[in-house]
Order: structure tokens, then C-alpha cells, then sequence
């Protein structure tokens, strides 16, 4: 008996089915826990999407984009990692190899201050190859991402088009806190009135 090869185009259906049902975020998250780690457990699975077959590009990519559903390929390079941000959504994450490291606040103010945020660090989360997590659901989705060894590969799911998305970034010393769009190298100016 063969079994049928798991896609990340199936994937991407099934997780596209998942929402669909607009269940609550946690209940989303942990419908979307088992299709994701069964496409990650395929260590080539990004030739499905890949043009050029690679399963091992030297850039992320996005897989699939809607209002409400992301897919995306990412790829970290050895030290790579990010700035604190936040997804204003919820968050998936699959490690297909490599290791991925969130650091994770909690903010200890009440927001009431526009573009002020005090920030602690919480527990973090270690992924690893073949494992996979979810970030809080906002508005404690703040985190930054390390990676502590050699290049990873990995699926992100998230609940929204985090294309779209203004976002922000957090600086943990001078609670200062900026918009930004992806794919933008410097945050844009703070919105005024």
C-alpha cells in the first residue's frame, strides 16, 4: 500500500478550509497544529512550490496570500534574527530544519500611552526541526526571533495578509513604538493625527 505525499498545496487547502469555519484563534491554531506538522516532516517539501525545485532557497517566499491567511517560506540565515515586533494576528510557525528561537515580552503598561510601550521578557520558545509553535494572540504576540546556529527553513502561518499589515516594532530601552510595513528596511514615520 502507498501513501499519498502530503503537499504544501494541500496544506495550504486544508488550512484554507480551517479558517474558513472562523473559529476562535486558539481553537484555529491548534486545527492548523497537525496539517503543519505533517508537511514539515518532509524535509523537501518546499520543491512542491519551489520553481526551480529547489528545497533549499536562500530567500523566503510567500506561499499563499489572503485577507485572513499566510503561508510563507522563510528562510534565516546563521545569526539571523529580527527586531521585537508584533504580527497583529495570530501566528504558526513550522521549522522544516534549523532552530528558531522567540523571545517573548509582556507588556507591562496599559497601552494608554500612544507609542510608548514598557516591555518584559517572558519565557522563550526553542523550535527545532520537524516542531512546531504558535505565538500569543495579540495583543501579547510581541516577540523577536533568533537563530542561534545555522540556516533555517521554515513554514510561518499566520491569520491575516502579514503583507498588508502595518506592524510595529518595539525598542525595549527607550519604550519607543514604530509602524512598519514588511519588506520595508526602515520603519516608517510614527502616524499622526
Amino acid at each position: 500500500m502507498t501513501t499519498a505525499i502530503y503537499t504544501i498545496q494541500q496544506f495550504v487547502e486544508d488550512a484554507k478550509a480551517i479558517v474558513a469555519r472562523k473559529l476562535d484563534e486558539t481553537t484555529t491554531l491548534e486545527a492548523l497544529t497537525e496539517p503543519l506538522s505533517r508537511v514539515i516532516a518532509r524535509q523537501d517539501c518546499l520543491a512542491d512550490v519551489e520553481a526551480a525545485g529547489n528545497p533549499d532557497p536562500e530567500k523566503g517566499f510567500p506561499i499563499y496570500r489572503a485577507e485572513d491567511l499566510s503561508v510563507i517560506c522563510v528562510v534565516w540565515q546563521p545569526n539571523a534574527g529580527t527586531p521585537i515586533h508584533n504580527h497583529n494576528g495570530w501566528a504558526l510557525e513550522g521549522i522544516i530544519s534549523g532552530t528558531e528561537r522567540n523571545r517573548n515580552f509582556a507588556r507591562r503598561d496599559d497601552a494608554s500611552t500612544p507609542w510608548i510601550a514598557d516591555l518584559e521578557e517572558v519565557a522563550p520558545s526553542l523550535v527545532t526541526t520537524g516542531q512546531t509553535t504558535s505565538l500569543a494572540v495579540p495583543p501579547n504576540d510581541i516577540h523577536a526571533v533568533e537563530i542561534p546556529a545555522g540556516k533555517t527553513l521554515a513554514i510561518h502561518v499566520y491569520g491575516n495578509d502579514l503583507y498588508k499589515q502595518w506592524r510595529y516594532q518595539f525598542d525595549i530601552e527607550t519604550k519607543k513604538v514604530t509602524p512598519f510595513a514588511m519588506g520595508t528596511r526602515v520603519p516608517a514615520a510614527p502616524l499622526t493625527a
